[in-house]
């Protein structure tokens, strides 16, 4: 694993140790534009007719659009069903094909359609999401609504063989609770949601355990800038910069992390370089997690050793906040490349919006020292963290 042979005990050298469900629309629905996704995972080429008469099929990410509601789904002459209303979230599942609540997922009629779309899929693979072949879709000849009764009637006319219900039903639940997670994180941006919201792409080892990594190190920055602020605060030094970005950044960006682990890990045997029981502290809710309590051994160090120096002074402190940053920085650029190289492109928007956040941490802490009259700002403490190459915006 890459990280590991960066880290080390030393202080001076710690640049090598750090990687770096919605209300419907209040609109009138008969008249506003509407694009989504239909998914359980996400449905390509699927028919779709909306309620101007246009018509389409929907594409690798279940994306359909349409001038106007209502909008039928279909496979060619079988009837999924008909949405009246888009969630605010856009999306479009049995569960709102059946009309029924998006936590009912022992509802018969949505077990069946979900059971039914995931066996269509072509590759057997529905974690890449669901494709539809033609052949399928052109089997599917009699003109009716789909009824759960008939699941192994439309199973036999397409010739397929239909996965289990158990199967059926944790998918399911997964991709349900997924898109509930992305558009419960307050400040996440529309860009990153979408890509979140796409098929799962391969990863490479590499790229997950650096997710077990990041897991840990943003919550390092977090607990870092946390416990500074307050130890200072104690003697009236009120470092504003550290109070700011632990709770209106750093928190989404562990969260972040929380949705790519949630999207992709399935079990704790998934990383290789850390030893873990489960995945909870990956998944709690960041104000509840232990602070200063780590998984990996040498970010318990790191976490540590940056504790001592910043606790010295308001300038130490700040120094810390650069040395995290540029940290961050540098490791995400390499993680970056690497999910680039695995087509990844989820997890290199996901990363790219850390990296971009943490250029205008950077900068924060840059003014911190320069306010205090330390005039060369992150500059003034070592060459490894004076960047005046960084995007200032």
């Amino acid at each position: 694993m890459k990280k590991s042979t960066y880290l080390t005990l030393s202080i001076i050298t710690i640049a090598t140790l750090l990687s770096g469900c919605g209300d419907t629309s209040s609109d009138n629905p008969s008249t506003s534009a509407v694009t989504g996704q239909l998914v359980d995972n996400y449905l390509e080429n699927v028919d779709y007719l909306c309620g101007d008469g246009t018509t389409g099929t929907t594409d690798t990410n279940g994306s359909f659009s349409c001038s106007s509601l209502p909008v039928e789904f279909k496979l060619h002459g079988l009837k999924l069903g008909i949405i009246n209303q888009l969630n605010n979230d856009k999306q479009v599942f049995p569960q709102d094909l059946v009309g029924v609540v998006r936590t009912d997922f022992n509802n018969t009629d949505v077990v069946a359609m979900a059971r039914f779309l995931q066996s269509c899929d072509d590759d057997n693979d529905v974690k890449n999401g669901i494709r539809i072949s033609d052949a399928i879709k052109n089997s599917l000849t009699a003109d009716i609504d789909f009824n759960s009764a008939d699941i192994s009637a439309y199973a036999a006319d397409a010739n397929i063989t239909l996965i289990d219900e158990n199967t059926t039903t944790q998918h399911l639940t997964d991709t349900t609770q997924l898109v509930e997670s992305i558009y419960n994180v307050q400040r996440l941006p529309l860009t990153l949601q979408n890509a979140l919201l796409t098929p799962l792409s391969t990863l490479t080892q590499d790229i997950k355990n650096t997710l077990a990594y990041m897991g840990n190190e943003e919550r390092l920055a977090y607990d870092v800038y946390n416990y500074l602020y307050n130890f200072h605060l104690q003697t009236n030094v009120d470092i504003k910069q550290l109070t700011n970005i632990a709770t209106k950044s750093e928190v989404v960006h562990i969260q972040t992390v929380q949705l790519l682990v949630q999207k992709y890990i399935t079990s704790p045997s998934d990383f290789t370089n850390v030893s873990l029981t489960n995945l909870d502290f990956m998944y709690a809710d960041v104000t509840s997690m232990p602070a200063g309590v780590y998984d990996i051994a040498e970010i318990q160090t790191l976490y540590n050793e940056l504790i001592i120096k910043g606790s010295q002074s308001q300038q130490d402190a700040l120094e810390v906040g650069c040395m995290i940053e540029v940290v961050d920085i540098n490791d995400l650029a390499a993680d970056i490349t690497i999910a680039k190289d695995s087509n990844a492109s989820d997890v290199v928007a996901a990363f790219e919006f850390l990296r971009d956040g943490s250029y205008k941490h950077y900068w924060a802490f840059d003014k911190g020292l320069k306010n205090m009259g330390i005039t060369d700002g992150c500059c003034s403490f070592d060459n490894n963290y004076c960047h005046p190459e960084y995007p200032t915006n």
